[in-house]
């Protein structure tokens, strides 16, 4: 009888053994050749099927490597992390050579990656091979949901499929598909290994005319019609495969096939058996009278188990005849003389004892030295060898592995100290076969390995600090082999590493989301010994970092200073912490001015304003800038602005009086979901417009303060900005202030204080942006004769403002600069306040005690930093309401920066007899104070209210 040459290029690689933590899975790789490796990536973003298969730049598709491959080429085929199907029908129609075959293998490579699924298409199978030789297959999984051929191997020779796995549902209806199918074309086709699962009619199809096909050492489940079929093919041989065939034959040979069977294992049970069932009664072996005088049968084993509900069925057919044990076939044909039955089992690793256990034909042609997942035929040194030759190999598919035991406390002790660091090891290991076991111990430093016999401690010194991996691997003497690892043996550095930790605010596009930080961690010196880091924000919440150099952002929930702190843990449990101050504020969101409501509020009344009426319910507003118009007032008094909910202070916001419109802004703490409220402390009605001109958040892009010393823009009586004369009635005045002053061309809004004076009748002043007809604020209002100022903040768009005289009469206009928003440049952030009057001449404070009213032309200091929430340092600006309460005679007040000459400008002009109130942006010196100049010609008793404050806040 012909026996077929064994198949080649399997090798054996590192085992899994069972019971073992920690150890690894391998086989031998196949040699790729001298060739090229051609990357197929198609879930890479980055993939190209016109490119060249680099691993940089790999191709999408199978078929485009196919279509280049060359002989000694690998083509490494890489799937996503999904495991998702990649649906393509692939043809290869390039061959190697003997010595430099063409390899497709699904294997990891690298390690981080995992290998493709390919899903079969309905149209034609997954992978032909069309007339080629020298060609490898291997590690490839399919998945096949149409039930059709799978592999397809036409016209070639010298092919080899190895560990495919064809995987899926078992079907509910009858198929006709073929896992692998060689066509009577084809010779010299190994298929090894392989694992087919239950998703089509046969598992491996041999056709007419084929030659020196092996089948070998392949996992084959469930198939409807067959699961391995030989029919017509000379010199076949089917060794060592494990057929689990519950409804149909397990392996047959027909057509005047030749060959050898040996060593296979076919397994059926009834309680698998389905409605869809072809043959129910098959037998597990099957070969025809044109084929029998041609093949040798041995060493093979039916194993199964019947219920009552399922019909009996026979072990052989042997040219026509049925045979229901092996007892019974080996008298009727001589075959068979080491057969086994009267066993039941299912497709796994034999148990110990097993009759399957080395009692397999090692010589039986393609017999490998490895089972259908990688690991060593071995001799179990528990049960007798039966079987024929050397090797000692089970029958079936699968190997009976030793369990080789690591001790627990078979671990470097102590595992970390300073280096030097001297350590000691058990080396206790026991086979569940009674192996001698030799150990070799490997640092990880780069020493010699240590060597020996279990249960000999062993000592080492690590020298130079680092972090080492410890690796014991005990070794059979048949090579069979387990290893355990220890990675994090510490000999540590003298002292812990530094810890390290920056902060800076969060700007895009020249603006600053002043809440929004972010943090820089650069990585250690000896980042190795950090075992872990932990950022504290300062506002209860932190993040755990991952290793090397971490970028952290952090959106803080309100305005303030916050100090994080990173603590940073070494493998030795030591800390070091770094911290840095981070000052959460505000960034100016500019409005288009929209008076938003209109109502009257009666004596000493409240109204509740919304912060959606006010505009303020967008992300992280903490403040709203409103202008209030009062009108029609009944009785002197002023209005109070504060957070709803909040006690009402004792500030002011708008003076009004009978037959008078007043006009005033203000800032007012808000937040998304609260209100503001508006108290009337006359006793009598008034009536109120509000609208918004601009907000304060944290959580927006947005813009910076950049306070100036107060200076004049314009002046029509001295023809200051270009105009020189009183402007008439119904008429206005165009003023450039982007581009001057300090104030660049591309400003997003300007403070001014704009005053009208020698007014020849009542009237008021708006304020526009220039090119649009929706950007309007109210300046003063005045009667006749009255010189009246207003600060506005005023939107611009090309750098200029329009004052309009709303009077039927002239008046001169004079218009002083107090600051603008803009980009981030040496910007300040805005930090609300809770209302503060923290001037009041009446009572002392802020004058250090003094009651006296501020006298005529006379200046009074007072310092605005280090209390009521505002820094004490960084300060460059406060956010101030100013107010004369009964003046004796008219004049007006100057606000400007201490330490700085005083400028020619107004900051609220008062008229005898009538109170006057107004805000202030005042720049604020360098020492923190402020000063306050009385112009007029009487004393004046002066209260200064704080609702926030601007600063350039360092971080570090």
């Amino acid at each position: 009888m012909h026996r077929s040459r064994p198949a080649v290029g399997l090798s054996l690689a590192m085992i899994v053994m069972a019971g073992v933590s920690g150890w690894g899975t391998g086989r031998a790789a196949a040699d790729p050749g001298p060739g090229r490796t051609l990357y197929v990536e198609g879930y890479s973003t980055v993939c190209s099927d016109s490119g060249t298969g680099t691993e940089s730049r790999p191709f999408c598709t199978v078929q485009a490597a196919a279509d280049v491959v060359e002989p000694g080429d690998t083509v490494r085929i890489l799937g996503d992390f999904s495991l998702s199907p990649h649906p393509e029908a692939v043809t290869l129609t390039r061959s190697g050579t003997s010595d430099k075959p063409i390899t497709f293998s699904g294997a990891p490579l690298p390690s981080s990656r995992l290998k493709t699924v390919l899903a079969t298409p309905a149209s034609a199978p997954a992978l032909t091979l069309k007339g080629v030789h020298d060609v490898r297959v291997e590690s490839l999984t399919f998945t096949d949901d149409h039930h059709s051929d799978v592999v397809a191997v036409t016209g070639s020779d010298h092919v080899t499929l190895d560990q495919l796995t064809v995987d899926n549902a078992a079907p509910t209806v009858p198929v006709t598909g073929t896992a692998i199918g060689v066509d009577g074309t084809s010779s010299d086709v190994t298929v090894s290994r392989n694992t087919i699962n239950p998703s089509t009619a046969y598992g491996v199809r041999v056709a007419p005319g084929a030659a020196r096909v092996t089948v070998t050492t392949n996992m084959i489940l469930s198939q409807q019609q067959g699961g391995i079929a030989v029919s017509g093919a000379a010199d076949t041989d089917v060794t060592s495969n494990t057929v689990f065939a519950p409804c149909a034959a397990g392996i047959s040979l027909d057509g005047g096939s030749s060959g050898v069977l040996e060593n296979n294992v076919a397994i059926t049970n009834g309680s698998f058996q389905t409605s869809n069932c072809p043959a129910p009664t098959a037998p597990l072996y099957a070969v025809s009278a044109d084929s029998a005088s041609q093949v040798t049968a041995d060493y093979n084993v039916a194993a199964h188990s019947t219920s009552s509900a399922v019909p009996a069925r026979t072990e052989y057919s042997w040219a026509g005849t049925s045979y229901p044990t092996s007892g019974a076939f080996r008298d009727g044909t001589g075959q068979g003389t080491h057969d086994i039955d009267g066993i039941s089992g299912y497709p796994t690793t034999p148990s110990e004892h097993s009759p399957l256990i080395d009692s397999a034909d090692a010589t039986a042609p393609g017999e490998l030295s490895t089972d259908s997942q990688g690991r060593p035929r071995v001799d179990d040194l528990l049960v007798d060898n039966t079987g024929n030759g050397t090797g000692h190999p089970d029958r079936g598919a699968l190997e009976r592995q030793d369990t080789l035991t690591i001790a627990s406390g078979d671990v470097p002790t102590p595992p970390k100290g300073l280096a030097p660091l001297g350590i000691s090891m058990k080396t206790d290991a026991t086979s569940s076969w009674g192996a001698a076991l030799t150990y070799s111990v490997d640092f990880g430093d780069g020493s010699d390995p240590a060597t020996g016999t279990p249960g000999t401690p062993v000592s080492h010194t690590y020298g130079t600090p680092g972090l080492y991996t410890t690796r014991i691997t005990f070794t059979e003497p048949d090579g069979t082999n387990a290893e355990k690892s220890y990675a994090g043996v510490v000999a540590g550095t003298a002292t812990p590493p530094a810890a390290a930790l920056s902060v800076a605010p969060d700007t895009a596009s020249g603006q600053v989301n002043a809440g929004f930080a972010r943090f820089t961690v650069p990585a250690p010196a000896d980042s190795w010994e950090v075992g872990y880091r932990t950022l504290s924000y300062g506002d209860g919440t932190q993040d755990n970092l991952a290793d090397g150099v971490q970028q952290f952002t952090h959106q803080y929930p309100a305005p303030g200073s916050y100090t994080a702190t990173l603590t940073q843990t070494d493998l030795l449990g030591r800390t070091t912490t770094a911290t840095t101050v981070f000052h959460a504020a505000d960034a100016f969101v500019a409005m288009t001015p929209q008076y938003d409501t209109e109502k009257t509020i009666a004596a000493h009344g409240v109204l509740k304003l919304s912060a959606a009426t006010l505009r303020a319910d967008s992300d992280g507003v903490d403040a709203a800038q409103l202008q209030i118009v009062t009108s029609d007032a009944k009785a002197s008094g002023a209005l109070t602005l504060y957070t709803h909910g909040t006690s009402r202070p004792g500030t002011a916001g708008v003076s009004f009086e009978p037959g008078r419109t007043a006009t005033g802004e203000t800032t007012v703490k808000v937040t998304p979901t609260g209100a503001v409220d508006v108290y009337n402390g006359s006793s009598g009605a008034v009536t109120v417009n509000v609208a918004t001109v601009g907000l304060q958040s944290h959580a927006q892009y947005a813009d910076t303060y950049h306070p100036v010393s107060p200076v004049r823009l314009l002046d029509t009586r001295t023809g200051t900005g270009g105009v020189r004369g009183p402007v008439a009635g119904g008429h206005s005045v165009t003023l450039t202030v982007g581009g001057t002053h300090g104030v660049p061309a591309g400003a997003d809004a300007v403070v001014l204080d704009v005053t009208a004076t020698t007014t020849k009748a009542a009237g008021d002043l708006t304020v526009a942006t220039h090119g649009t007809n929706d950007s309007i604020v109210s300046g003063p209002y005045w009667t006749t004769g009255q010189t009246t100022t207003t600060q506005v903040v005023i939107p611009v768009h090309d750098g200029k403002v329009v004052l309009h005289n709303d009077s039927r009469a002239s008046a001169n206009l004079v218009t002083d600069l107090a600051g603008w928003y803009g980009t981030t440049a040496n910007g300040a952030e805005f930090l609300p306040t809770n209302p503060a009057r923290v001037l009041n001449t009446r009572t002392g404070a802020g004058t250090n005690g003094k009651i006296a009213e501020l006298a005529a032309h006379a200046t009074l200091k007072f310092k605005v930093t280090g209390a009521h929430g505002v820094p004490a340092t960084g300060v460059n600006a406060v956010d101030l309401n100013l107010t004369v309460a009964a003046p004796s005679g008219s004049g007006y007040l100057v606000a400007y920066p201490d330490g700085t000459a005083r400028p020619g400008v107004y900051s609220l002009n008062f008229t005898k007899g009538h109170p006057a109130a107004g805000r202030a942006l005042v720049k604020v010196g360098t020492d923190g104070e402020i000063d306050l100049y009385n112009a007029g010609s009487t004393p004046v008793d002066v209260y200064a209210d704080l609702f926030g404050a601007y600063a350039v806040f360092p971080t570090g």
